[in-house]
């Protein structure tokens, strides 16, 4: 049985730096998070950003960072 809560699927990118994580985009479905994940992925790549880029899946009622870490993939 499904739970009724939302899950919310967050595109977060995290720089190499000392900067915090950055929520990217938040959709509900896991396909769209995908296709989000790998557009984010070719932009950061494009624009030389060095960091890794994340897919959080949380409940609605956790912040955009909390969650567990669906994929992960460095953007170098």
């Amino acid at each position: 049985m499904r739970s009724a809560r939302a899950r919310i699927f967050e595109i977060v990118f995290r720089p190499d730096t000392d900067e915090a994580p950055i929520p990217l985009e938040s959709v509900s479905d896991a396909n769209q998070a995908t296709m989000v994940f790998h557009a984010q992925a070719q932009r950061l790549k494009r624009e030389g950003t060095p960091g890794e880029l994340v897919i959080v899946n949380h409940q609605g009622n956790q912040s955009p960072l909390e969650g567990r870490a669906v994929l992960r993939q460095p953007v170098r």
